[in-house]
């Protein structure tokens, strides 16, 4: 092992004394070689500013240049019991490709045979931050880089990370020039931070935008979670991508005027694009016509016989052959590709605009791809403007997830890092300094004095009530990781008797790590809640349980005339991984003694097929996994479906079926599938199979014996 290179650090004086001075804590700079070379002044200034706050930075540069070496290191710090606390990553620092560990992602589910290593494994940092994980090294790509690993069957199978970490890498900034500007801009921030008094949130297209309830709801959440904003003209602010045809600029200049201190940006998209926006419904004839002809021009461009194409569609829509004028046009093409190609935000239009915002969070797929060379959220980060840190993914990243969970903590000091630490996902991070936190806006707490009552249960009780949701949340939060003997209970009366909308959704999604009565007894409440997210989590909540107590209380959310878009869609999914003939009997109780010849009718009828068609996919899965005149690229296609169909009914004739050992591709397979029914009412079952299975060294190979512990260690 090389030995390490460890910059003294100093202390500045003259800073906002905010927060204690003395320090309390430890963090590490773990620097490439190049990054120290360029701009170790600038990288000095940094941990000075740090040491200042609080936190006794080291600088040290990277000379092992593989992660197990880092991750040991870090290891070591955090066991000396001085108060580690995080780390970040300047310059080319080894990316950590991880493997066989899907389910520690939101929605990353992707054929790790099939697709090439560095597109079916998860880019993640969280392999620096969770100490806990066990991992097998398995190579090195040639651009020394990217080192994959495999999560042990043996190692836990949920993320609890002992530290946070955060990502400044720079792509082509050989002179360090972007890099040196980047740092001054964070020590600027250190010295001088910012109460936050001013919150945008923006809803781009997608499934979860266009349910207008769950952005009503969303804006009253946040006036909880940032209650000084109802004070401020302009304190919360919206942006929709409805409000404009091309919705880019007016985002871009909302966050460039005024002193926007933090953005919630929530839309799709890619590693190097924000995708934003979308075709507008079109108002009036014309305008109606014209969204037409755009379509039909982009449905035969490129077609192998354009006459044929243009034909299907002239006798489906009735439409006149002149529509279709310019599809395989130069001109029109052009014009219609940069049309469309305007609807997306890249790092050209970022450029363009001295962004103010000092936190962004990027709720979208791939935005913060720190492993390529171009990923979108660097560039507000590393740009010119005031931007100092973003949370985003480097993978593709669920919605149906809460993204806006203890934001608040922000608005009490919490370091973003710490803060992203807690809401974590294998593949959300740090794009920037983790370590940037706002200014404390309440007198009486802040986040220092929080974090150090996290491992007492008398004062965590007390801050379980205090009249702030995110505090509440995160006194909870902590006692449940403490093991507090009356959590359940505790979070079971929190969510019945809280005010706060986001509480009880925390409240919600800790008593879903238990999985225990209460957790039944809220999810069929919370079914029924004011709030749309608590509404949403719950029928999600009732599709990974499949518990039959959960049946009545989803056929009256399924029935509800005024059921909110978004949680319709989830509610009818729902009906899917129930018995349907106790899905029927419940929807007969339901409307018993109704008059069916209004519109209430249709709700049953529709309800009725509902149940009958989606009870029909559960029986045919099950039918092709265990068929005799089946493929086996058949079989396997749908035991991989079971990873995002959990069909509770399917769970015992699939545990059968394993047990006939049809074979190692198959036995591995399902077995893993079986791994994703991790709240399921009936895991019990699955456990005591793969337990068989682990026993069973004659009849199982290796490979599967160790997919079944893998799966035993995700249900336990």
């Amino acid at each position: 092992m090389k030995k390490l290179f460890v910059i003294l650090v100093g202390v500045l004086t003259g800073l906002t004394p905010s927060f204690s001075q003395t320090p309390e804590g430890e963090f590490a700079i773990i620097a490439d070689s190049h990054s120290i070379n360029v701009a170790g002044q600038e990288i000095n200034q940094y941990a000075d500013a740090l040491r200042a706050e609080g936190l006794n930075a080291v600088v040290i540069e990277d000379r092992w240049q593989h992660p197990d070496s880092i991750r040991l290191f870090l290891k070591r710090m955090y066991q000396s019991g001085k108060g580690f606390e995080g780390t970040v990553f300047i310059g080319d620092i080894p990316v950590p490709m991880i493997r066989d560990a899907q389910h520690l992602t939101s929605a990353f589910k992707m054929d790790q045979e099939r697709y090439p290593w560095h597109r079916s494994s998860v880019p993640s940092d969280r392999f620096y931050e969770d100490f806990d994980l066990e991992f097998t090294y398995l190579k090195a790509d040639t651009n020394g880089l990217y080192f994959y690993y495999s999560l042990n069957p043996g190692s836990p199978q949920v993320l609890t990370p002992d530290i946070y970490s955060g990502r400044i890498r720079i792509p082509g900034d050989d002179e360090g020039v972007k890099l040196k500007a980047y740092l001054k801009k964070v020590v600027e921030a250190h010295r001088n931070p910012d109460l936050i008094d001013e919150v945008l949130f923006f809803a781009g297209h997608g499934y979860n935008s266009e349910s207008m309830t769950a952005r009503i709801d969303e804006k009253a959440a946040l006036l909880q979670q940032f209650p000084q904003l109802n004070r401020q003209d302009n304190g919360l602010e919206y942006i929709d991508y409805t409000f404009d045809e091309h919705i880019k600029n007016r985002l871009l200049s909302a966050m460039t005027i005024g002193q926007t201190d933090i953005a919630l940006l929530h839309h799709h998209g890619s590693t190097d694009a924000q995708l934003a926006g979308s075709e507008q419904a079109a108002n009036g004839v014309q305008q109606n016509i014209e969204s037409i002809k755009f379509y039909l021009r982009s449905k035969v461009r490129g077609a192998k016989d354009t006459t044929e194409a243009k034909n299907k569609y002239i006798e489906w829509l009735g439409v006149p052959d002149a529509w279709f004028h310019g599809a395989n046009e130069k001109e029109q093409s052009e014009k219609d590709s940069a049309w469309f190609a305007d609807m997306d935000i890249i790092s050209a239009d970022v450029q363009k605009y001295d962004i103010k915002t000092r936190f962004i969070m990027f709720d979208a797929c791939f935005n913060g791809s720190f492993h390529t060379d171009e990923f979108i959220s660097g560039a507000y980060v590393f740009g010119g403007g005031r931007t100092v840190a973003a949370q985003a993914n480097t993978v593709n990243s669920l919605q149906d997830k809460y993204p806006d969970e203890m934001v608040g903590l922000l608005s009490y000091g919490m370091r973003v890092g710490e803060w992203n630490r807690m809401v974590c996902y294998l593949e959300s991070h740090i794009i920037g300094d983790p370590s940037f936190r706002f200014a404390s806006s309440d007198p009486k707490l802040d986040a220092d004095k929080m974090l150090k009552a996290s491992g007492n249960n008398g004062k965590l009780l007390k801050l379980a009530s205090y009249p702030h949701p995110d505090v509440q949340a995160w006194a909870l939060w902590h006692l449940y990781e403490n093991g507090y003997p009356g959590i359940s209970d505790l979070l079971a009366g929190k969510y019945f008797s809280s005010p706060y909308a986001t509480t009880r959704v925390s409240a919600m999604k800790l008593l879903a790590k238990l999985r225990d009565d209460n957790f039944v007894k809220v999810t069929g409440a919370a079914l029924n809640d004011s709030y749309e997210l608590a509404r949403r989590f719950a029928t999600i909540y009732c599709q990974e349980s499949g518990d039959p107590r959960l049946a009545p209380a989803l056929i009256r959310a399924v029935t509800d005339p005024n059921i909110s878009k978004r949680v319709n869609y989830q509610a009818q999914d729902a009906l899917s991984y129930f018995d349907p003939g106790l899905l029927k009997a419940g929807l007969d109780k339901r409307f018993e003694g109704v008059d069916t010849a209004n519109f209430l009718g249709v709700i049953y009828r529709q309800t009725a097929a509902n149940i009958e068609r989606k009870a029909k996919s559960c029986i045919e899965t099950v039918a092709t996994i265990t068929g005799k005149d089946v493929t086996e690229k058949e079989r396997i296609f749908d035991i991989r479906s079971l990873r995002n169909l959990t069909y509770h009914p399917a769970i015992r004739p699939l545990c059968d079926y394993v047990l006939t050992a049809p074979g190692e591709k198959i036995e591995t397979a399902l077995v893993e599938a079986l791994g994703w029914f991790s709240h399921s009412y009936d895991r019990q079952y699955i456990i005591e199979t793969c337990n068989k299975i682990i026993a069973g060294t004659e009849k199982f190979s290796e490979t599967v014996r160790s997919e079944a512990l893998r799966t035993v260690k995700r249900l336990e």
